[in-house]
């Protein structure tokens, strides 16, 4: 064999080599310095996404709260970095306050927002002079099933 071949064989191993071994010790060097910000209280987001509050850490097992107060259990190596979530924190404005000064109360379903079905009788939806027969719910005058077409 050339000698020049063998020398530039042993140049390109080592080349992978150096350039290998740094990349792992980048990686190790930002897993530790992500090891020291992971504290109680600390707004983390997981490999997968995932965005919350640390509240407690047991060994290789943290607790995470979601916003909405859910407490989850993660890997310590699910997660990915720390981050404050990316929405703000909600502010009351003066559009949010009647004029007597009262906040406005929006509820979270739309239960609140229809009367009881125990305050009003039933409604009847369909179009004025429109009959179904009792004996056979769902079907058209014709006889024929809701959606279908005659056959010509």
């Amino acid at each position: 064999m050339d000698p020049t071949l063998i020398i530039f064989l042993l140049l390109m191993i080592g080349m992978m080599w150096f350039m290998t071994s740094r990349g792992k010790k980048r990686v190790a060097a930002e897993r530790a310095r992500l090891e020291e910000t992971l504290v109680p209280g600390a707004s983390v987001m997981t490999i997968g996404g995932f965005l919350g509050r640390i509240v407690d850490i047991d060994g290789d097992v943290i607790t995470l709260e979601s916003p909405s107060g859910v407490e989850t259990i993660w890997m310590r190596t699910a997660i990915k970095e720390v981050k404050e979530p990316p929405f703000a924190a909600v502010e009351t404005d003066e559009s949010d306050e009647r004029s007597d000064g009262e906040a406005v109360i929006v509820p979270d379903d739309a239960s609140a927002l229809t009367p009881d079905a125990t305050d009003a009788p039933a409604r009847d939806v369909r179009a004025p002079g429109v009959e179904r027969d009792a004996t056979q719910p769902g079907s058209d005058d014709d006889g024929r099933e809701p959606g279908t077409t005659p056959r010509a």
